[in-house]
């Protein structure tokens, strides 16, 4: 079972920090917007090339920001899971959880004027979440591997989109003046 934890909290690591990587490169994290907090926005644009590299741009300063964070958290998380130290586990995936609401608050609070790339923000967030969960299941007292294994593979899907998605808004991007 100590491989699975290892794995698991790798990948949800993973999540944290695949957004630091170019558009071009392999994107992911993410969750929903609570209605709540989603910005008011009177009309988003859709397939404007110069609003989608705009958007592109400040996700991506937001992510690289964050990277350095995202990073030392995933190799805390390797360590203590290498050394099964469920106390460190449990601290490290806490400090997850409130990187990841401020990602997510962060996220919510950039001034996005492209649909398409709004809904990569939802995306990223969606993925920041199932991070989260994954870490939680992963150091469970009596983890359950379908759930893991299930998780494991909505985050792999939902990356995957992402990735695509995010390399497809790059090329649109590189048509804006």
């Amino acid at each position: 079972m100590k491989k699975r934890l290892l794995a698991s909290l790798c990948f949800a690591a993973m999540a944290l920090t695949a957004c630091d990587k170019k558009p071009n490169e392999a994107p992911a994290s993410s969750s929903t917007r609570p209605a709540s907090t989603q910005p008011a926005t009177a009309a988003l644009s859709s397939n404007n090339a110069a609003d989608i590299k705009n958007n592109l741009n400040q996700i991506e300063r937001l992510s690289n920001s964050r990277a350095k964070e995202a990073a030392a958290l995933q190799n805390k998380a390797n360590e203590a899971a290498q050394k099964s130290d469920k106390a460190s586990l449990n601290a490290i995936v806490a400090e997850m959880k409130t990187y990841i609401a401020r990602f997510n608050q962060d996220l919510d609070a950039l001034n996005l004027k492209s649909s398409e790339l709004d809904a990569v923000r939802d995306k990223i967030k969606k993925s920041n979440n199932i991070g989260i969960e994954l870490s939680e299941a992963s150091i469970a007292n009596t983890p359950d591997t379908k759930k893991i294994t299930e998780l494991q593979n909505r985050a792999t899907q939902l990356q995957k989109e992402l990735v695509t998605e995010m390399q497809a808004l790059q090329t649109k991007a590189k048509t804006a003046p």
